[in-house]
């Protein structure tokens, strides 16, 4: 992570109250964040933006990695005791869900068949984070939704969205739509608002402490996993048989060349009046 970077990630943490969840779960997933920066990077530098099937992908795994957590979040609240609901409740009152624009985004970049597709691309790592969803408890889930929702809330969306807009045109922008602009107050509204959830969701009774670690323990086990989703995609660029092509040419041109200069050299050397028999 540049040093610009690890500012803007110091000035967005320290945000948060001192000791408190924010805070806390920032700093858990610091290392793993800063590794997904490098990949965010490397994807970049790889042709992500160049070419809609390496967008896709990657937009498909963490498409199934949050249908399956919103969906879980759906099943808690459903089931949650009116007396004490479960935290999740209170992440799902920020009013954020992005399952269906991911959806409709996947749709302008693959078609009609897109689900089917996203299926046969969905990797090993976004397997096991939905099976990990799928049966996630409300403490597991507040973790996720900070891991997979609050890059988009916090300021990735805003930042991300115009390079998307540019790359393959607003109908593949979807996802973005509830977090950049004037939506919800502007981005520091936004911000503002998600730090304060996480620094006040917790009671202040006996399960506070214990949920409190959990909470932070599971953040980081899923940056971790959205980071081997991420090394984990297969689709290549379109560009890249040419550039290997135009590569390999380049290669088999220096040394033919070598060889012909090493042949031109060796004649010379031994047609030469000055070499001893």
């Amino acid at each position: 992570m540049s040093g610009n970077e690890d500012e803007q990630t110091d000035r967005v943490r320290n945000q948060g109250k001192t000791d408190g969840l924010f805070r806390a779960c920032m700093d858990e997933i610091r290392s793993s964040h800063t590794t997904g920066q490098a990949l965010r990077t490397a994807t970049l530098a790889a042709g992500l933006l160049s070419d809609r099937c390496c967008y896709a992908e990657l937009l498909g795994q963490f498409y199934v990695a949050t249908a399956a957590l919103e969906k879980r979040m759906d099943e808690l609240i459903k089931n949650s005791d009116d007396e004490k609901p479960f935290l999740v409740a209170k992440v799902k009152k920020l009013g954020y869900s992005f399952t269906s624009g991911y959806e409709n985004d996947l749709q302008a970049l693959l078609g009609q068949e897109w689900k089917s597709i996203i299926k046969s691309w969905t990797t090993e790592p976004a397997k096991q984070y939905v099976q990990r969803l799928e049966a996630a408890n409300d403490v597991e889930c507040v973790a996720a939704a900070f891991i997979l929702h609050g890059p988009l809330i916090i300021g990735g969306g805003a930042m991300l969205k115009p390079r998307v807009e540019r790359a393959f045109g607003e109908s593949a922008t979807n996802v973005f739509e509830d977090v950049t602009g004037t939506a919800k107050g502007g981005r520091s509204s936004r911000r503002r608002e998600f730090i304060d959830l996480y620094d006040s969701l917790l009671e202040n009774d006996s399960d506070a402490k214990e949920q409190f670690a959990t909470i932070v323990e599971n953040c980081g086990e899923f940056m971790k996993l959205n980071n081997q989703m991420m090394i984990a995609v297969r689709q290549m660029p379109w560009w890249r048989k040419y550039v290997a092509a135009s590569a390999a040419a380049i290669v088999s041109a220096v040394v033919w060349r070598f060889i012909a200069t090493s042949a031109e050299s060796s004649t010379m050397t031994n047609t030469s009046p000055n070499v001893t028999a």
